[in-house]
C-alpha cells in the first residue's frame, strides 16, 4: 500500500495581489498628477520600449496623490512581509522603497527584467486599456529562469516556464524582485499607465543586527 505522506513547495513564488479601497478617486488625481509632470519631465529610458518613465522619486514626491500611492505602497509591503515571513521582527527594519511612473502609448512594452538587490518589486495599475482583438495586450508575463520543464507531456502550474496575468486598475500587485518580468505591447489606442516599486529593508537605526 502506498500512502502520500506530503508535498511541499520547495522555492516557492509568491504573487501577492491587493486591491485599493476607492481607486477610482485616487486614479483620477494620479493621472492629473502625471500629466503634469510629463509635460514639465523629459523621462528615462531603462525596460521600457517607447513610452514615458519617470525618475526613481515617487517617495520623495509632495504632490497629494502620489504621496497616498506611496504610504498605501509602504502598507503593502509590510502586510506582504508579514505574510509570507511571519516570524520577521519589523520593530528592527526600515522599509527602504523607490518608485516610478510608466505611461505606455500604443505599441510600447517592457523588456524582460528583474530588480536586483531588493527583496520586492510591484505595480500599481492606474489605467489599462483593452487592445481590441489582442488579448495578450498590456499583459505582465513572469518567466522562470530555471531550466525548463515545459517540453513535456505533463502540463501543470509546476511544469510552466511563463505566467501571465492582465491586471486591472486599483490593482497592486507584488512579487519577489528576482522573478524576470516583461509587459506585453500595448495595442489599445489609450495610454496604459502604471506606478512601478522596489523595497528592500535595512536596520533600523539603534536597533542590535543579528549574527
Amino acid at each position: 500500500m502506498l500512502k502520500l505522506a506530503h508535498v511541499q513547495n520547495l522555492f516557492p513564488t509568491p504573487l501577492v495581489t491587493f486591491l485599493v479601497d476607492d481607486a477610482e478617486a485616487l486614479n483620477r488625481d494620479l493621472l492629473k498628477e502625471i500629466e503634469t509632470r510629463r509635460a514639465s519631465e523629459q523621462g528615462a529610458v531603462r525596460s521600457n520600449r517607447q513610452g514615458w518613465h519617470s525618475d526613481y522619486d515617487l517617495f520623495r514626491r509632495k504632490e497629494k496623490a502620489q504621496a497616498k500611492l506611496a504610504g498605501i505602497i509602504r502598507e503593502a509591503v509590510e502586510q506582504a512581509t508579514l505574510k509570507l515571513a511571519p516570524n520577521a521582527d519589523l520593530s528592527k527594519l526600515q522599509i527602504e522603497c523607490e518608485g516610478w511612473i510608466n505611461v505606455n502609448p500604443t505599441g510600447a512594452y517592457n523588456t524582460p527584467h528583474d530588480h536586483p538587490g531588493h527583496l520586492w518589486s510591484g505595480t500599481y495599475y492606474v489605467v489599462t486599456p483593452e487592445g481590441a482583438g489582442n488579448d495578450a495586450s498590456g499583459k505582465i508575463e513572469f518567466i522562470d529562469t530555471r531550466p525548463s520543464l515545459a517540453d513535456n507531456l505533463v502540463k501543470a502550474p509546476f511544469t510552466s516556464g511563463r505566467s501571465s496575468l492582465k491586471p486591472k486598475p486599483g490593482m497592486l500587485l507584488m512579487f519577489p524582485a528576482n522573478v524576470l518580468h516583461w509587459v506585453h505591447p500595448n495595442a489599445a489606442e489609450d495610454d496604459r499607465v502604471t506606478v512601478a516599486f522596489n523595497a528592500r529593508f535595512s536596520p533600523r537605526a539603534g536597533a542590535a543586527r543579528r549574527r
